[in-house]
C-alpha cells in the first residue's frame, strides 16, 4: 500500500506539472498573438526597390549583384580581434570552456596577417579566417589576437601556455576548447583559402571540440579518466549502452552548460559500479557526480574524493541545478559522500542455467576480424620459420659440398680404400660359422648317382605328338 501511495503521488505530480506548463504555453502563444495584433506593419521602401530593379534592367545587373553580395557578406560572422590587455576576456577564451579557435598576430593593410615568433615573421592570408568563421556556424568562435605581447602577468601568450610553432617561420593558430589545454593547429591545414578545404577544416575543429559521453567499461577507465579528473565528472548510470531519445537531448543541453567537467555513461545491464546508489525513479537515468578536491598545503597536501547522486526525474533544468549546486558546495557540506574506498567496476555474472553470451558459439559468417587478423600473423610467423629452416639446411649442404669439392687426390684414394677394405670385411666368414655341416651337404651332391635304367618317371614323346 505504501508503495502503491508512493506511486500515486508521482503520477499525481507529474500531472500537475504538466497541466501547468500548458497553462504556461497557452498563456505564452496568446501574448504573442496579441503582440503580432498590435504591431503595425513597417512601410516598405518604394525607393530603394525602383533603384535596384532600374539598375537590373538598365544594364547595371552585375554592379547590383556585385553590392548585394558585398552587403550580404557584412551581415555574415566574421573573426575578432582579441585585446591582450583584457585579462577576463583572455580568461574567459583560455578556462570557461567555450571552443575557439585563435590565430597568433597582426593584421596589416594589405589583407593579412603579420605574426612574429622570437624575431621570425610569418604572413598568412587574413580571408581564412573570415571563411573559417563562416563555415563554423556557431559550433566554435575565431579571434585574431597579438600573442607576442605582454600581457598584465609580464609573459606573453607563448610563454605563458608553451606554445611554439611545428615549422621554422610558420604561422601559429591553436585551438582551445572544453577546459582542456590549448592545441596548436598544423599550419598545412590553414594555407589555402578555397573554400573546400577551409570547410574540411571547421569540420575537423567540430569535431576535435566536440563533447562526448564514453561509454566506461573497467575500473581502471573510471579511475583514470573520471575519478582523478580535476574538474570533476558526470556518470549517467543506464539500463543500455544508448540513451533514450529525450534523455539524450537533455544530456546535449547539460555538457553545453557544464563543458569543463567529464561526461560518462554506465550501462548496468552488463556492468555494476561498488556505490550504494538508490533505486531509480520511474526508470529514469541515474547521475552520479564525482569531484576531488585539493586539501592542506605543501607537504600536507591531499585529496579528498566525493560523490552525491541526483535520483529524480531526468531533466535538463533539474540536473543542470544538481551540478551547480553541488560545484558551489564546499567538500565537508552534507550535499556531498566521502568516496572511500574509491569505487569498482565489475562485470554481472549470468544467473545459474543461463547461456553465457561470451560462451556462445561462432555465428555462421566465421570468426571475427580480430582472430582471423590473428591467425594469418601466426600462419606467417610459421612459414617464415620453415623458410628460415630451409635456407640454413641449403646453405649447410651448399658449405659440405664445398668441402667436398675441396678434397685433395689424396683423401679422395684414402677414403675410397677404406671403402672397398670394409666391403671385403664384410663378405670374409667370421670364425664361430658352421662350416662342417655345409661340406657334408657339398659331399652328398657329388656322390648322387643318376640310374638311367628306372624309367618308372619317363615319360614317352610319340613323333605324331
Amino acid at each position: 500500500p505504501a508503495m502503491a501511495r508512493g506511486q500515486a503521488r508521482q503520477r499525481n505530480s507529474q500531472k500537475a506539472k504538466m497541466e501547468a506548463e500548458q497553462r504556461k504555453a497557452a498563456q505564452e502563444r496568446a501574448e504573442r498573438a496579441a503582440a503580432r495584433a498590435s504591431k503595425k506593419p513597417e512601410p516598405i521602401n518604394w525607393m530603394s526597390v525602383v533603384i535596384l530593379g532600374g539598375l537590373l534592367i538598365g544594364g547595371g545587373g552585375t554592379m547590383a549583384m556585385k553590392a548585394f553580395q558585398g552587403f550580404s557578406r557584412l551581415m555574415e560572422p566574421t573573426y575578432e580581434v582579441l585585446d591582450p590587455q583584457n585579462t577576463n576576456q583572455l580568461q574567459e577564451i583560455m578556462f570557461a570552456g567555450e571552443p575557439w579557435v585563435v590565430f597568433c598576430g597582426r593584421k596589416i593593410p594589405n589583407g593579412r596577417v603579420n605574426n612574429t615568433y622570437e624575431g621570425r615573421v610569418s604572413v598568412m592570408n587574413a580571408m581564412v579566417m573570415d571563411k573559417l568563421a563562416v563555415q563554423a556556424k556557431g559550433r566554435f568562435r575565431v579571434g585574431l589576437l597579438d600573442c607576442s605581447a605582454t600581457l598584465p602577468s609580464g609573459k606573453n601568450l607563448y610563454e605563458r601556455f608553451k606554445l611554439k610553432p611545428k615549422g621554422t617561420s610558420s604561422q601559429i593558430a591553436f585551438w582551445v576548447a572544453n577546459g582542456g589545454s590549448p592545441r596548436v593547429m598544423d599550419p598545412s591545414s590553414f594555407r589555402s583559402t578555397s573554400d573546400y578545404d577551409v570547410a574540411r577544416l571547421a569540420t575537423r575543429i567540430a569535431k576535435q571540440t566536440e563533447l562526448k559521453a564514453d561509454l566506461i567499461t573497467s575500473t581502471k577507465q573510471l579511475t583514470k579518466k573520471c575519478v582523478e579528473y580535476k574538474r570533476g565528472c558526470i556518470v549517467i548510470v543506464n539500463k543500455g549502452h544508448v540513451l533514450a531519445e529525450g534523455p539524450k537531448k537533455d544530456l546535449a543541453t547539460i555538457m553545453q552548460k557544464n563543458r569543463k567537467l567529464r561526461y560518462f555513461i554506465l550501462d548496468i545491464t552488463k556492468r555494476q559500479i561498488s556505490l550504494h546508489l538508490p533505486p531509480a525513479m520511474m526508470g529514469y537515468p541515474q547521475v552520479v557526480m564525482v569531484r576531488k578536491t585539493a586539501q592542506g598545503e605543501g607537504v600536507d597536501k591531499y585529496y579528498e574524493y566525493t560523490y552525491s547522486v541526483f535520483d529524480d526525474e531526468f531533466e535538463a533544468k533539474e540536473v543542470m541545478r544538481f551540478i551547480s549546486d553541488g560545484l558551489a558546495a564546499s567538500p565537508k557540506s552534507d550535499f556531498w559522500s566521502t568516496l572511500t574506498p574509491l569505487p569498482r567496476i565489475s562485470k554481472i555474472s549470468p544467473p545459474p542455467g543461463s547461456s553465457d553470451p561470451a560462451k556462445k558459439k561462432a555465428s555462421p559468417k566465421g570468426p571475427s576480424r580480430t582472430r582471423e587478423k590473428a591467425r594469418m600473423r601466426r600462419r606467417e610467423k610459421q612459414m617464415e620459420e620453415e623458410n628460415e629452416k630451409k635456407r640454413q639446411q641449403k646453405a649447410a649442404d651448399a658449405a659440405k659440398a664445398k668441402e667436398g669439392s675441396q678434397e685433395s687426390d689424396e683423401e679422395l684414394y684414402k677414403r675410397r680404400r677404406k671403402k672397398m677394405d670394409e666391403e671385403i670385411l664384410e663378405s670374409v666368414p667370421m670364425e664361430n660359422e658352421d662350416y662342417e655341416e655345409m661340406d657334408q651337404i657339398e659331399e652328398a651332391e657329388e656322390e648322387e648317382v643318376i640310374d638311367l635304367d628306372d624309367t618308372e618317371d619317363v615319360v614317352e614323346i610319340h613323333p605324331d605328338e
